[in-house]
């Protein structure tokens, strides 16, 4: 079960462990979590840094996939992306650039970033967040000023058909 959503680094959901890791290509470092364990085999992470993720100018300073078996069949799929966003300067400007090249590749996010609430929260938390809600697919966008000069930006897609509908009817 592969997303038709264009992902970092050229991975889709769906793929194991070996698959995504020979995707990912050099610097791909892979962390097999149960490798003895008949029931969790084949899960793990693939970890990889300061990599463009081909979508926008957008790198990524680290990045995490998370191959599980959170799924009906509990097979090992890629399920669960995880970056933080390489960038210099000021944190509000880069997830400005960062929520246009997300916009170009998966159209409006579901709300406004920079609404009302948005306002009052960024003032409150020093927090912006985006998320696009796709029929197979889940990004969210989040940046936040925190105490480090630079502030962070994050960002991450996850799965949304995990599960089969048809489980509900056992």
């Amino acid at each position: 079960e592969e997303s038709a959503v264009q992902l970092p680094l050229g991975v889709q959901f769906g793929m194991t462990l070996e698959e995504a890791a020979v995707v990912i290509g050099e610097g791909a470092q892979v962390e097999e979590w149960y490798p003895d364990d008949p029931v969790l085999y084949g899960t793990g992470s693939i970890f990889v840094e300061n990599v463009p993720l081909g979508i926008g100018d957008l790198q990524a300073a680290f990045a995490s996939f998370e191959v599980t078996r959170s799924n009906s069949p509990r097979e090992p799929r890629l399920a669960y992306i995880t970056l933080s966003l390489a960038y210099e300067g000021n944190c509000i400007a880069a997830f400005r650039s960062a929520l246009a090249d997300l916009t170009a590749v998966y159209g409006q996010p579901d709300g406004d970033p920079f609404d009302e609430y948005a306002r009052e929260s960024y003032q409150e938390y020093g927090n912006l967040d985006a998320s696009w809600t796709l029929p197979d697919t889940r990004i969210h966008l989040s940046m936040n000023q925190g105490l480090s000069e630079n502030g962070s930006i994050d960002l991450s897609y996850s799965y949304r058909l995990c599960y089969d509908l048809s489980d509900l009817d056992q």
